[in-house]
């Protein structure tokens, strides 16, 4: 029985089984970066094929980090990589202490390599062996040396450092907060419940020559509202930036438009409304407008559905509803310039712009698995650069040295 037990560790702690978990989390990853994650089921449903959608929700491919089976993987990855180093750890020490000895040497002098007369120092020197031990063996000198004994440790320590960046990831999974912030130029808003503030100094599109967007950048500042610390930085797409130990990226964009309300001719309020919210009006709570959607460049399709021609500003229309009780009191596109008028009130959109839209993480572990990153690293100069050599020399009857390695 413990036989059995020992042969199941050994199987469950070997190369192998590595390998597979490996390809199997890596296959799982990859499904990930190329489904959306977290999307309501009706998504999967209309975007894929009956079949795909069926796989993609019984396997949980559409939250793959956080599934089961995922998790269980990466458990046994995890315990697998442990057990790994914890059997070859004492067998590690021995080689790295008594990994050579002169009885080797002499047991092992038939197989020259090579025939030298006089004394073997320069020859050691001249190859890059620097520390030479001597010692007498069966009446016979033996000379040897080791250099990079270090190297043995490279195939452990990257196990060690895959394992720190697994737990760092997973930890940081488990503790991370994350909030939204989006706004235009101009405006400061807080972020989450924590004492820091967010002001959007700048924001910019770069759009190709087919009128499609390239890249936006936002310039941010933020504010620790405890000390009146301030730190600014940009962020654009796939280049987030790090502020206070939070990481701050451009995660989308959209449109706003300033709102001006109207009880007869006198002005009575004055907002900003960004695509999807909705505006309370003064004295009188019940009557509200949102701003659904925004057209720069405003025509219809064939079905008559509203759409932009370009993202240029050439004919920009504002899609509302406005809602009484939280009922639809009316929907329809606004050109600009035009009013929404319900009873003594009116309603004008104007300066239309982008905002944006930065998602922002706070994650305590960051630096768990950037040291397992860097413990990776090291590994493998440890195993490619700082291959462990050995070099021998045992002194013949004829006093001649046989030399080996």
């Amino acid at each position: 029985m413990k036989e059995k037990i020992k042969k199941l560790i050994r199987t469950l702690c070997s190369m192998k089984c590595a390998v597979i978990l490996l390809i199997i989390l890596a296959l799982a990853c990859t499904m990930g970066s190329f489904i959306p994650q977290g999307k309501e089921t009706s998504y999967y449903l209309e975007t894929y094929s009956e079949q795909a959608a069926g796989a993609i929700l019984l396997f949980g491919l559409d939250d793959v980090f956080h599934c089961g089976w995922f998790i269980v993987l990466t458990l046994l990855l995890c315990a697998e990589l442990l057990g790994c180093n914890v059997l070859r750890l004492s067998s590690l020490i021995r080689r790295t202490k008594h990994g050579f000895t002169a009885a080797k040497a002499v047991s092992s002098h038939r197989e020259t390599a090579a025939s030298a007369s006089g004394d073997p120092a320069e020859l050691f020197q001249r190859m890059g062996f620097r520390k030479i031990r001597t010692e007498q063996i069966d009446g016979r000198e033996v000379r040897y040396s080791v250099r990079n004994r270090a190297g043995l440790w490279g195939p452990w320590l990257c196990h060690l450092g895959m394992l720190v960046i697994i737990a760092g990831f997973g930890l940081g999974q488990m503790f991370k907060n994350e909030y939204t912030v989006y706004g235009v130029p101009g405006q400061t808003k807080t972020i989450g419940e924590l004492n820091y503030e967010l002001t959007i100094d700048d924001f910019s599109l770069k759009l190709r020559e087919d009128d499609t967007v390239e890249q936006y950048t936002a310039d941010i500042t933020v504010t620790d509202t405890k000390t009146g610390e301030k730190v600014s930085g940009s962020t654009s797409v796939n280049a987030p930036v790090s502020l206070f130990g939070m990481k701050f990226y451009q995660n989308s964009t959209g449109w706003a438009a300033g709102v001006t309300v109207y009880k007869g001719e006198e002005e009575i309020q004055e907002a900003l409304l960004c695509n999807g919210e909705y505006l309370e009006t003064e004295g009188k709570p019940e009557l509200k407008l949102m701003l659904r959607g925004f057209y720069p460049d405003y025509a219809r399709d064939e079905q008559g559905n509203p759409m932009t021609v370009t993202s240029r500003l050439d004919n920009p229309a504002y899609l509302y509803t406005v809602y009484y009780n939280d009922q639809v009191l009316g929907m329809n596109v606004l050109m600009d310039g035009e009013r929404i008028t319900v009873d003594d009130y009116a309603f004008l959109f104007h300066d239309p712009r982008p905002y944006t839209l930065i998602q922002v993480k706070k994650d305590p572990f960051t630096w768990l698995a950037a040291l397992g990153g860097l413990m990776t690293l090291v590994s493998l100069i440890l195993s490619f650069y700082m291959k462990p050599e050995e070099l021998w020399a045992v002194q013949q009857e004829d006093g001649k040295w046989a030399v080996a390695g």
